[in-house]
């Protein structure tokens, strides 16, 4: 009988345990407000632009075709003059530079004046400031072909520290007299549509043919459009730079103690707010389900023992 007696008290405590772990799962799952401490405004830590962001903003000049052309254009036959017609070599050079200077105001109003120099100008420019205080940014300047290697070269007298530089080049000449010998057989054809239509009398041939007169013509636009953009790219080239202050130790306006202390203050009474706001929850939620399972347990485990010791006698 001792051993019943004991095997129905742990069954007793167990369930009572099993209810309270239960009731205060319930509770984290409502979620209790707590403090906040993303409230305050954040600058960027660190010592200041890294090697990846100084190196981030490189712009492309123009990407390689890998179509070719068919010459054959129905009944249109290339001219001797379009096979002729080869020109020079025609290369996109783009340079990237990473220097370190002592003021970006000061080296972008150099650099400006440099591109003007060689018969340039400045393509673009952005800039930012970091939260120690340090200005970066890029800025690029378009130059013609010939003054490339000097405007770079002059460029670097601008930096305390050239971190990084490359030059690079992509060679598009055979693209370009690819397109100039479309372009003449997409005019010959469109002029020999236009002859056919001349002489057209119907008027669904008509119609048929002025169909294939807008075709060849957007079609001669395109290439035209696309031979304009290599010369561009070609008759200058693009130099990018990316400018990074040399930190300074200095006392500046970014430093602000007042405002620190009172983010401080506004945090701890957050902290304060949320703890405040567990103890509510728990007094008026928890204890009082706890006291009920403690009751419904307890006149259980009475009722229990009543119906033991009918038993033991």
């Amino acid at each position: 009988m001792e051993k019943i007696k004991k095997i129905i008290v742990g069954v007793v405590v167990g369930i009572i345990l099993l209810a309270t772990i239960v009731t205060v799962l319930n509770v984290s799952r409502i979620g209790i407000p707590m403090a906040n401490n993303s409230d305050g405004v954040f600058g960027i830590q660190g010592d200041g632009v890294s090697e990846s962001s100084m190196s981030g903003v490189m712009m492309g000049s123009a990407t390689k075709s890998s179509n070719t052309a068919s010459f054959s254009e129905g009944a249109v036959t290339v001219s001797p003059e379009a096979t002729q017609n080869v020109p020079d070599n025609k290369i996109i050079r783009t340079g990237n530079l990473n220097l370190k200077v002592n003021s970006a105001d000061e080296a972008t109003g150099k650099i400006s004046q440099i591109a003007k120099d060689n018969g340039g100008e400045v393509f673009s420019s952005n800039f930012y400031q970091t939260s120690k205080n340090i200005k970066s940014g890029t800025i690029e300047v378009k130059v013609p072909v010939d003054k490339f290697e000097k405007t770079f070269a002059e460029i670097k007298t601008v930096a305390t520290l050239v971190a990084r530089e490359s030059i690079s080049g992509q060679n598009v000449t055979m693209e370009y007299a690819d397109l100039q010998i479309r372009l003449k057989n997409k005019q010959a054809e469109e002029q020999s549509y236009l002859n056919i239509l001349d002489r057209a009398g119907k008027i669904d041939d008509v119609l048929a043919v002025t169909r294939e007169v807008a075709r060849t013509r957007g079609e001669i636009e395109s290439l035209q459009g696309r031979i304009k953009f290599l010369d561009s790219q070609t008759d200058k080239s693009s130099i990018s730079v990316s400018l990074t202050e040399d930190a300074n130790i200095t006392f500046s306006d970014s430093w602000r103690p007042w405002q620190v202390m009172k983010e401080t203050f506004n945090t701890l009474f957050k902290d304060i707010q949320g703890i405040i706001n567990f103890i509510i929850v728990l007094v008026i939620r928890v204890i009082p389900v706890i006291i009920l399972y403690v009751i419904i347990f307890g006149f259980v485990y009475w009722v229990g023992k009543k119906i033991y010791f009918r038993i033991k006698k």
